[in-house]
């Protein structure tokens, strides 16, 4: 079985309520650390990985954190234009569109209780999309401070709500 393969099947199995193969049950973790091996395997013997699979947003948020984890606040010429191409050429987007998200303060705030205090949807689903991220960011982050900043910001959010 070649590794491409063998990512498809891992992708269809992170989907399955019950994840066992060959009698075995295994975690989601489990499961997502398995496709981070086989992902550093392809590296190793250098054969192209597949991209990683996010929604947009989530992309978007990855390399919004990566850029500009260590500044107050996203420069004011920065655009989506920019995000996007950066995020196309390290992800596979599960989810096109944006749902009326414009701007990088829109996606990623930098102050998420302020931005969201009127709005408890916005800020589930933020919420969520940082919850995922933190979760899984060895396979998603490059820069590890970067990935531990996000897990400092899922935790203000967590304690705001």
């Amino acid at each position: 079985m070649n590794a491409k393969k063998l990512l498809i099947y891992l992708d269809q199995l992170e989907r399955e309520p019950n994840l066992k193969v060959n009698g075995n049950t295994y975690t989601l973790e489990q499961v997502k650390l398995a496709k981070k091996i086989t992902t550093d395997i392809e590296i190793e013997l250098g054969v192209k990985p597949s991209k990683p699979k996010l929604s947009r947003r989530r992309a978007f948020i990855v390399i919004l954190e990566e850029l500009y984890y260590d500044v107050p606040e996203y420069p004011e010429e920065l655009s989506l234009d920019v995000i996007n191409r950066r995020a196309v050429q390290r992800f596979e987007f599960a989810q096109r569109t944006l749902n009326g998200l414009a701007t990088p303060l829109e996606i990623h705030p930098k102050d998420a209780c302020w931005f969201f205090e009127d709005n408890g949807s916005k800020k589930m689903n933020y919420r969520r999309a940082l919850s995922y991220l933190v979760n899984f960011r060895s396979l998603f982050f490059q820069i590890a401070p970067a990935a531990e900043s996000l897990k400092e910001k899922y935790q203000e959010v967590l304690l705001c709500s």
